[in-house]
């Protein structure tokens, strides 16, 4: 497969910056928001890999779920959603589990991500495209 790095485009929203979720009176998460990365949209099934890095720190893969057009799956699942669809306008929301969430305060966030774009294969080998993107949040 041939790889290219690319530029850095919304991969994670700072408007939101960092919500902590609860339930009942528990605080079972944190969550914030990101776009794709590029100039379309893509299939999840796209999505080679994804990492996110919260203070320097690798964010377990089965402890964080995405959620696009009002459905949520686990990272490991969404080589598995050919036919579903991340327009460029819509922000994703990355939920992860965490007992707790984050204390109050400023997190450095960092999304890693490599995706195939599915329209180059015709020689039997897709590009790849290489993002990261690193923003300071405020939790909420």
């Amino acid at each position: 497969m041939a790889q290219f790095q690319a530029y850095n485009k919304l991969l994670i929203s700072a408007a939101e910056g960092i919500t902590n979720v609860q339930t009942g009176n528990m605080t079972i998460g944190y969550e914030f928001y990101g776009q794709y990365p590029s100039y379309r949209g893509t299939f999840l099934s796209c999505i080679e890999s994804l990492e996110i890095y919260v203070d320097g720190e690798k964010v377990p893969e089965n402890t964080v779920y995405f959620n696009v057009n009002g459905k949520q799956c686990l990272l490991s699942q969404l080589k598995d959603l050919y036919l579903e669809y991340w327009f460029i306008l819509d922000k994703a929301r990355y939920f992860i589990l965490k007992e707790g969430g984050l204390p109050q305060g400023e997190h450095e966030v960092t999304i890693k991500m490599k995706h195939r774009i599915p329209y180059t294969g015709y020689s039997g080998s897709y590009l790849v495209l290489d993002g990261s993107d690193t923003k300071v949040l405020q939790v909420k």
